[in-house]
């Protein structure tokens, strides 16, 4: 239960399908320093945390919750997770759900074989993009897109957004900016916009572009800002409890990534009413495109140069785009439809 993308969609589901008349429980295998209990206002007495480290001890522990809670489904969130219920399936009536696709892409490593190969004897499967489902080889499961909070929805003055500028780049004088959300690691693909970005630059083209995020990579990241002469228009935010506030005030959303399932970054983007320019990999077609930005393939520096440079000098087409972003969440991916969903898929699984 650390902060990311599954966990976030978990901590909102248990949140609000409890008002649907849910009991919800969590069970939980490793403690994380920083979690989203709190800010969900998920109570102690419905978290259950393991204390055996042991695979037998888990197993005899796990199996005797199983048995106190007796629960009608019980909903995997990671393909470790899956493992342990699938070994116990003999010892509970419960519908068990593997919802471990996270990713429109699998990497053939140890790791994701063992996944894969558990995937084929599930049953019942939940993902967060068709393109999950499809890179697994499945013909079957169900798919649970992400819903975004109505925090995201844009209302900062132009004052208000210059001030927060402001407060990240060194003598801002109202530059589009660009904004990106992701770690700091190879699979985000930061290299390829940072060449990108020379490029617009060196066509003339004003610009300031902020990253959020915290990685490895980050000396080597820096080593490039400073060789592409990069620095007063590039800055690394790291980590940030603004990452709302700096949404709202930027103009433009870059996401280059190896493979997405539902990207929780692109969908608050654009509830923050962001133009997407995007990787065309995973589940990102299936959440935006042309109508609120562009898709650009994978580390193709020349497409991506093209469409950054094409929305940041045509303020009529970021406005155009910028509201679609907005009109797409509201009609797909809110919070409402997403529990809707949730609900209407455990009520197929448990008949």
């Amino acid at each position: 239960m650390a902060r990311g993308g599954r966990e976030r969609q978990l901590a909102t589901i248990f949140k609000h399908s409890a008002d649907r008349g849910l009991e919800n429980k969590i069970l939980i295998f490793n403690k994380h320093k920083s979690d989203y209990l709190s800010e969900y206002a998920i109570l102690e007495e419905d978290v259950f945390y393991l204390k055996e480290k042991g695979t037998i001890g888990r197993l005899r522990e796990i199996k005797e919750i199983f048995k106190q809670f007796e629960p009608d489904i019980i909903y995997a969130w990671g393909g470790f997770e899956f493992n342990f219920c699938y070994i116990l399936s003999p010892f509970t009536k419960a519908k068990i759900i593997n919802g471990s696709i996270r990713h429109g892409i699998v990497v053939l490593n140890k790791k994701h074989l063992s996944r894969l190969f558990f995937l084929h004897l599930s049953k019942n499967i939940v993902a967060n993009s068709r393109a999950g489902l499809r890179a697994n080889k499945l013909k079957r499961g169900y798919v649970l897109y992400n819903g975004i909070d109505k925090k995201f929805s844009r209302n900062f003055s132009e004052e208000e957004k210059k001030e927060i500028l402001g407060s990240v780049f060194d003598d801002y004088k109202g530059e589009p900016v660009i904004i990106s959300v992701a770690n700091l690691v190879p699979f985000k693909d930061y290299f390829t916009v940072f060449k990108s970005l020379s490029d617009i630059k060196n066509k003339g083209v004003s610009f300031r572009y902020m990253a959020i995020g915290e990685g490895p990579m980050r000396k080597q990241l820096e080593t490039k800002i400073d060789n592409l002469e990069l620095t007063k228009e590039v800055t690394l935010v790291g980590r940030t409890d603004k990452v709302l506030q700096y949404l709202k005030a930027a103009d433009l959303f870059v996401h280059s990534s190896k493979g997405e399932g539902c990207s929780n970054a692109i969908l608050e983007a654009m509830a923050a009413s962001l133009p997407v320019i995007a990787s065309n990999t995973g589940g990102t077609p299936e959440i935006t495109g042309i109508e609120n930005g562009q898709l650009f393939e994978y580390q193709n520096e020349t497409q991506l140069t093209e469409a950054l440079g094409a929305h940041l000098i045509d303020p009529e087409m970021l406005l155009r785009k910028s509201k679609r972003s907005r009109q797409i969440i509201e009609e797909r991916f809110t919070i409402e439809k997403m529990i809707a969903n949730y609900l209407s898929i455990l009520n197929k699984i448990s008949k």
